[in-house]
Order: C-alpha cells, then structure tokens, then sequence
C-alpha cells in the first residue's frame, strides 16, 4: 500500500473544520430529522409538480405539432423554450429522489479498495470521451471501509468533475492520491481545469447550487451533493481547495479499512 504520510500536525488541507466525527462512530440506519424531512419534501414536491409539468410539455409539443405552419419562428422559439424549461425542472425533481435516498437504508459496509474503483470509473470515463486525451494517476491502493457501491457514486462525481472542468486543457490531468490520519484515510481528486473561487466554497454540496456558476458545462450541481451526503454518511467530511484556472482539489475523509 503506498499512502502519502499526513502531516504532522493531523491538519487537512483545506478543511474548514476543526476535525471529523470520531473514528469508530456508529452510522445510523435511520435518517436524521433533517434528512428525514427532506425527503418528505422531495417526495411531496415530485408528486405536486411532474402531472402540471407534463401537461405544460404536453400542451407545448401540440402546439409545435399542430401550428408550427401558422407560427412565426419567433414563437416556435419561445416553444422550444418551454419546453425545455419544464424538462430541466422534471430532471431537477428526479435529482431531488436520487438525492433523498442516499439517506435511506442501512450501509452496507466492508473494507473495499477505492483505488481500483478509481482506475475503472477513468476507463469508463475514456471509453465514453474517446477524443479526450487526459493524464490520468492513482495512487496503487485505498483501503476504506464503507458501502463500496454508495463510495462509487461519490468517487464518480467527483471524477467525473474533473473530467468535465479539464475540458479545455491540452494537457489536463487527474490525479487520486490518498493519505493516511490515524484511523482515517483521506482521499484526494485533483485537476489542473477551471478552478472555482474560494468565495463560492459555501455552494459545495448544495443541490443546485454550482461551484463554476459560468462554466459552459452539462449538469444540474446535483453530483458534489450526493458525494457529500454519502461521504457524511460514513461519519466523514468533503471538502475542497481551489483557484480560478489553477485546478480543484477535493477531499474525502473515509474510515481506514484495518489491514488483515
């Protein structure tokens, strides 16, 4: 296992905190009361908005069908536009679900090694991009214990950031590190793409709310939400350190897996 040494200190990079919740603290299988009312929300605004934004859409594509002849290109525009904005707010409410039920359950956890699933998502990432030509490290193992199937998600949202903010680099690489704090690995993705402000760090984890408020990029700022909500979930934090056009580095304070 190759793990770079923390810091004497014990002190995380970028951690606004002063520290994680002890190691060894029982994840609960029951939602917390905030949690819990969120997903009653979730699930309330799913079943209050999709038949009015159906009927919105519905209407919206017979009146492209049925008069598209009889309207100017103006009003066929403003149509189209509609019709998008009622998709973007049934795609939103879909994110809300997906985002409540990572607080359901109980986690399955084992030891599992982030490494590999590091090495797969970049496949997976390279065969969907095959144009892109992206510098990619890991480093050979992270051994965490948690609930491998919910720290993929998270792992993969935060790579696939990268992946999405290097976009414009001819030479944009990725780099998954990991370091060893006590009964805690911490497990680092870093690029060299856009970089955000610092000023905007408050937005991290927040549904809808994007790190890069400009960035000419595809997503809902769902994504840092469900990686922090998972990482929480296993008594971690996610945080970040970044620049405008000098990369992003996130972190993800996981519980080591104990060597056999």
């Amino acid at each position: 296992m190759t793990l770079t040494p923390p810091t004497q200190s014990g002190a995380r990079p970028g951690d606004p905190h002063d520290g994680p919740p002890a190691p060894g603290t029982p994840v609960p299988s029951e939602p917390a009361p905030a949690e819990q009312a969120f997903e009653t929300f979730s699930y309330a605004i799913s079943h209050d908005l999709r038949a009015p934004l159906r009927a919105i859409d519905g209407y919206a594509t017979a009146l492209l069908e049925d008069y598209a002849g009889h309207l100017p290109a103006g009003a066929r525009d403003y149509v189209e536009r509609i019709r998008q904005a009622t998709q973007t707010v049934e795609q939103r409410v879909d994110a809300l679900l997906r985002l409540s039920r990572l607080s359901r359950g109980a986690l399955r956890s084992a030891p599992c090694d982030l490494a590999e699933t590091a090495t797969h998502l970049l496949a997976d990432l390279r065969q969907a991009d095959p144009a892109r030509q992206v510098r990619t490290t890991v480093v050979p193992s992270i051994p965490v214990l948690g609930d491998g199937t919910l720290l993929a998600i998270a792992l993969e949202n935060l790579l696939s950031n990268a992946w999405k903010f290097t976009r414009s680099r001819a030479d944009a690489r990725i780099d998954v590190d990991a370091s060893l704090s006590g009964d805690e690995i911490i497990v680092t993705v870093r690029d060299n793409g856009a970089g955000f402000d610092m000023r905007q760090a408050h937005r991290l984890g927040v549904p809808f709310q994007r790190l890069h408020a400009a960035a000419p990029v595809e997503g809902l700022g769902i994504g840092l939400a469900s990686a922090r909500r998972i990482v929480e979930r296993h008594g971690g934090r996610l945080w970040a350190e970044s620049a405008p056009g000098q990369g992003a580095t996130f972190y993800m304070s996981l519980p080591a897996a104990q060597a056999s």
